[in-house]
C-alpha cells in the first residue's frame, strides 16, 4: 500500500523512505534495491570519485528503472563533479556537510530536486535560502556525524 506524502509525490515513490547516501556502503545495487522496494535509493557519492560513481550509477541503472539519486559531501566536491552528477539525470541530488548554495542553481536549472542534510536551525535556514526542496535533519545519534 502506497503512502501519499509530499516526499512520495516529489520523487514518484510509493513509500516515504530514503536510503542515506553513505560513502562506501550505499552503492548502486543497494540504491536500486531500495528504489525497487518503493523508496528512494541514494548512491553514496562521497568525495566525488568519478570512476567509482560511474560504476555505481551503471549498477543502479541496470538494476532498476525506478527513481534513484546521488549524495555528495559538499566540502569534497567541485562544480565539475556536480555537473557530471547532473548529467546522469538522477531523480535527486543530496548535498551533505556544507552549504548547498554554490551548486544549487545548476541543480535547479537541470530540474533535479535538491536535498540537503542539516544539523542546526541555521543550516536549515541556509539550505532553504539556497532553494533546497528537502531537508534531512540529522542529529548526533547518526553515527557521530554532525555539524
Amino acid at each position: 500500500m502506497a503512502l501519499h506524502t509530499p516526499l512520495t509525490e516529489l520523487f514518484g515513490i510509493a513509500h516515504p523512505i530514503v536510503l542515506a547516501p553513505m560513502g562506501d556502503v550505499s552503492g548502486g545495487r543497494l540504491a536500486a534495491a531500495v528504489s525497487e522496494g518503493g523508496g528512494l535509493g541514494l548512491i553514496g557519492g562521497g568525495r566525488g570519485d568519478l570512476t567509482t560513481l560511474a560504476t555505481e550509477c551503471q549498477l543502479a541503472t541496470q538494476d532498476t528503472e525506478k527513481p534513484w539519486g546521488i549524495g555528495l559531501l559538499t566540502w569534497a566536491v567541485n562544480q565539475e563533479i556536480v555537473d557530471w552528477v547532473i548529467a546522469q539525470q538522477p531523480a535527486a541530488i543530496m548535498l551533505s556537510f556544507g552549504d548547498p548554495a554554490p551548486y544549487a542553481k545548476a541543480i535547479h536549472d537541470a530540474n533535479i530536486p535538491l536535498m540537503s542534510q542539516v544539523h542546526t536551525l541555521d543550516e536549515a535556514r541556509q539550505a532553504l535560502d539556497a532553494g533546497v526542496q528537502v531537508l534531512v535533519a540529522q542529529g548526533r545519534e547518526a553515527g557521530g556525524h554532525h555539524g
